[in-house]
């Protein structure tokens, strides 16, 4: 190429107005770099257009948008968000066109990715240092000055500044991902350590509560224990053998209620850390029921209770906890009798229905209210009704065990109560297949 191509080259190249403006080069939708022309002059857009025809930035190649006023360039910037590059004329409708529109890029639509590139073809005219800084403008050229291989050179460093400001901007949308994430998870940690906290403070006041429980109902039957012991010590040559037996079977009882308690604690102490594994298997429940009846019978004597039994003729085999539901039983149908006014009756129900061996308990006691029925299953629970007699009010976590035992059992257990027309307890067990 000799010295008058060169200087050929680098002049500005100047194209006749066609008769209809310059559209938008389709670009099949997918990788490409999107550029937004702004100027009121269609030879600025042919020559950019000419200009960039075959250009590629990193393997992209460019999508021309072009505008001839700043109403259009607002319309393909709010349909655009990821234009990279803006060549902008200053003066367009008026003097400062190009100016307020960088102010609405800037300030309304909040787009700080764009590099926006100022054109005039006014020799002289520039906008002051200040208004370059304010209004974040990139770079200013006069039109003279874009020859082919400047505009490629301008087009070249403002990619390269788009292409480096969404490399740091992803990274920081990564980063604010993680962060968010991250906190996320913290505060997820934090609530379950918050309430991991208050499960082991209420574990903790349940226990409490246990023990104050406990140790009140163990004073009275260990102090029993104590002065009959004293007393058979000191008089043991004067006391008449049935004298001896009454002392020894008091001890007796005592002993049991205090074993009872233990008991109650072991059990509770076994569901709430997830350590109660009942091994069921077949359970010939008809056979066991005259020893219950027998059992049962002595237990209402004492109380001038009458039990009224009424059990299948068929057999009746279940798949259960063998020792699990007799301590289910045991528990029903002594607080029937223990909350029974004397004389009254104490109604025991087997059936089968539905693949489930059918257990009603009733008894004529005072009943329950609608606030003891909410209560009736809860962890140291003592209702309104007190027990009739001499019996005593226990820790209040036989009826909270023996839920949890029947639900081992995949079995179910409700109560149905009036205040005042006693109290019907129900449980159903799963019949052997």
């Amino acid at each position: 190429m000799n010295d008058h191509d060169s200087r050929f080259k680098d002049e500005l190249i100047q194209f006749c107005e066609e008769e209809n403006p310059v559209t938008d080069k389709t670009i099949p939708e997918g990788d490409y770099w999107k550029v937004l022309v702004v100027d009121d002059e269609r030879d600025i857009h042919v020559m950019t257009q000419f200009a960039v025809e075959d250009y590629r930035y990193q393997g992209k190649p460019l999508q021309l948008f072009n505008a001839y006023s700043v109403a259009e360039a607002k319309t393909y910037l709010r349909q655009h968000l990821d234009i990279a590059v803006l060549l902008l004329d200053v003066v367009m409708e008026t003097d400062d066109a190009g100016l307020l529109l960088i102010k609405y890029i800037r300030e309304e639509l909040q787009n700080r990715f764009v590099r926006i590139v100022l054109r005039t073809g006014q020799p002289g005219y520039a906008p002051e240092k200040e208004v370059i800084i304010q209004y974040d403008i990139n770079d200013y050229k006069n039109k003279t000055e874009l020859s082919y291989s400047k505009l490629f050179t301008t087009i070249t460093a403002n990619l390269r500044a788009y292409s480096d400001m969404m490399v740091l901007e992803s990274y920081r949308q990564r980063l604010e991902d993680k962060v968010l994430e991250r906190t996320q998870e913290l505060q997820q940690k934090n609530s379950e350590l918050l309430q991991l906290m208050e499960s082991l403070q209420q574990l903790n006041r349940e226990k409490t509560e246990f023990l104050r429980l406990a140790a009140q109902d163990i004073q009275n039957p260990l102090s029993s224990i104590q002065e009959l012991s004293v007393l058979i010590q000191r008089t043991v040559e004067s006391l008449s053998r049935q004298e001896l037996l009454n002392f020894v079977h008091i001890i007796e009882v005592s002993s049991q209620r205090m074993v009872g308690l233990i008991k109650d604690l072991l059990d509770m102490n076994a569901i709430e850390s997830g350590n109660l594994r009942l091994a069921v298997g077949i359970f010939d429940f008809q056979s066991s029921l005259p020893f219950l009846k027998e059992d049962y019978l002595e237990l209402a004597r004492e109380k001038n209770i009458q039990l009224d039994f009424q059990f299948p003729d068929e057999a009746c085999r279940l798949m259960v906890n063998k020792s699990a539901t007799l301590q289910v039983l045991d528990n029903l149908v002594s607080n029937a009798i223990k909350y029974s006014p004397s004389s009254k009756c104490v109604a025991i129900r087997i059936s089968k229905r539905e693949g489930f061996m059918r257990c009603e308990i009733e008894d004529e006691g005072p009943g329950l209210s609608e606030e003891d029925r909410i209560l009736l299953f809860g962890k140291f629970m003592r209702l309104t009704p007190n027990p009739i007699g001499n019996d005593k009010n226990k820790t209040g976590l036989g009826l909270f065990i023996v839920k949890k035992l029947v639900e081992a059992m995949n079995g179910h257990i409700w109560c149905e109560s009036e205040l005042g027309k006693g109290a019907t307890f129900i449980v159903e067990l799963p019949l052997a297949v």
